[in-house]
């Protein structure tokens, strides 16, 4: 990969973590939050629902691989891999 790809994308991700700053500190606490795998379930489409409504869905991909890297953050890896694994009806 050339660096101005790479850097095309590390420049997109930024400006999205940015203008979605609020519904990532939001959905990962909550995803975080939950104690059983139905209850993460229930709550990652919640999260990623509301984001597809508020947003549309062209931006989906993106919020889905910044909330996987907030929860990997928090230290939620299993929650992190269970939003990228997560598929919307």
């Amino acid at each position: 990969m050339r660096n101005g790809q790479k850097s095309a994308r590390e420049t997109e991700k930024a400006l999205c973590r940015s203008t979605y700053m609020m519904e990532l500190a939001r959905g990962s606490s909550y995803i975080a939050s939950t104690l059983t795998p139905a209850t993460q379930q229930a709550a990652i489409a919640e999260v990623l629902n509301e984001f597809r409504e508020q947003h549309g869905a062209d931006t989906l991909l993106i919020f889905c691989n910044l909330l996987a890297e907030s929860l990997t953050d928090r230290q939620h890896k299993l929650a992190a891999e269970a939003v990228l694994n997560f598929k919307l009806p």
